[in-house]
């Protein structure tokens, strides 16, 4: 009998799942549903770089802040385009986010060269190398990668038995593996979920390192959800929400290795967590979407007109932000604007607003204007009004947009 059966009986690498109940399924399904939307979503080339930009530095903030980094989100974007300058003393905050960026590159790398390898041991030692590396150590004898050699307290929590956490960690890739390979077609992808999750979880309790486990059982996880076929850009979205989210996330984890050990209730807050993240992520998704759809139809409406109104009018729908805008303000909006209305009245001004007003591009309150997006619904297919919501799908898009943008200025 190894030692962890009596110290930790939570350790089992079992998972019913009949004790997930209708609930957990259906956000997996949810999940499923929402994750092929992302992934097949058209973007430019520049957005989705944006995007892509965007996640990593969620995702690499979240990771680090929940473990006690204080750089902002902003200072981490800045960390994460090789832009930000800290003194010596704040170097550490930096590397330890470099730590986790450099671990996310060597697995989307590996992914797309189709050489991502499997979940081992050595790998799991490899990614607490990546997240300890040229960090400060309390004692020489804690060397990144190598397992604890002694028991460890994190809070109230005790780690497994130190002289177990090899055996541990070896059962863990096996039993993952064997999870994802048993499951039948329709359920690979939600089981592949529900891997990453489990592994993310288990080493968790496991804590099978001196320092750096809650950043390698991200990395973990991360790896996993790819393999599951997230898009990169969905793959990042649980570190954020346990970050966003971390005293739940640190009672519904604490819950686990109490009896009854719900692990069913961890699995339901991540699932839950991960849906609302992509229901955000398709929302900004489809918010880049519009923009770029409206640029289009504004070039559409001005195309063949090359009078210096018309050119100057084009110019400003292009510059126009969401929301209203001063008239006074139209011809500070950009360089270009500035330079066609030098020579020009307010006369000028008001003339051409009212010509975007004829045309139907602007809404006109008082001395403001703002840009009339949501005719851009009329491009969504209609669809059959159900008992609950009277509107169809573009309608409800017509008036989420509307709203957004009739705040008066």
């Amino acid at each position: 009998m190894r030692q962890h059966e009596a110290s930790h009986p939570w350790i089992t690498f079992v998972l019913e799942l009949g004790k997930l109940d209708h609930e957990t399924w259906m956000l997996l399904g949810e999940a499923v549903s929402k994750i092929e939307h992302v992934a097949g979503v058209p973007l430019q080339p520049a957005v989705a770089d944006e995007l892509n930009l965007v996640y990593l530095s969620k995702s690499a903030h979240a990771t680090t802040q929940i473990e006690g980094n204080t750089l902002s989100a902003e200072e981490v974007r800045r960390v994460v385009e090789q832009k930000l300058v800290l003194p010596p003393s704040q170097e550490y905050l930096a590397r330890e986010v470099e730590n986790i960026v450099a671990a996310y590159n060597l697995i989307i790398g590996e992914l797309l060269q189709r050489r991502i390898p499997g979940l081992t041991v050595d790998r799991i030692k490899e990614f607490n190398q990546f997240v300890l590396d040229g960090l400060p150590r309390d004692d020489e004898y804690m060397v990144p990668g190598e397992l604890r050699t002694k028991s460890v307290v994190v809070g109230s929590y005790r780690g497994a038995p130190a002289e177990d956490c090899e055996y541990l960690l070896a059962r863990l890739c096996a039993w993952l593996k064997e999870f994802g390979e048993s499951a039948v077609e329709h359920l690979r992808r939600p089981l592949a979920i529900l891997a990453a999750i489990l592994a993310h979880l288990y080493l968790a309790w496991i804590h099978p390192f001196w320092d750096g486990n809650d950043r390698t059982a991200r990395l973990v996880e991360f790896q996993l959800l790819l393999q599951a076929r997230l898009p990169v850009i969905a793959a990042h979205l649980l570190s954020d929400f346990y970050n966003r989210t971390r005293s739940e996330y640190y009672r519904v984890l604490d819950r686990t290795s109490r009896p009854p050990y719900p692990v069913e209730n961890f699995i339901k807050y991540a699932v839950r967590g991960l849906v609302d993240e992509l229901t955000e992520q398709i929302s900004t998704i489809r918010s880049h979407q519009l923009e770029i759809i409206w640029h289009n139809y504004i070039h559409d409406c001005f195309h063949g007109k090359n009078t210096p109104a018309c050119v100057r009018q084009q110019l400003v729908m292009l510059a126009l932000p969401p929301g209203w805008t001063p008239i006074s303000a139209l011809p500070r909006l950009t360089t270009e604007l500035a330079v066609e209305y030098h020579p020009k009245t307010a006369k000028t001004v008001t003339r051409d607003v009212n010509a975007l007003v004829e045309m139907d591009l602007v809404a006109r309150n008082r001395n403001a204007v703002r840009p009339r997006v949501e005719l851009m619904q009329a491009f969504l297919p209609p669809r059959a009004e159900d008992d609950e919501d009277k509107n169809s799908a573009a309608r409800a898009l017509g008036k989420e947009v509307t709203e957004s943008l009739e705040a008066k200025p």
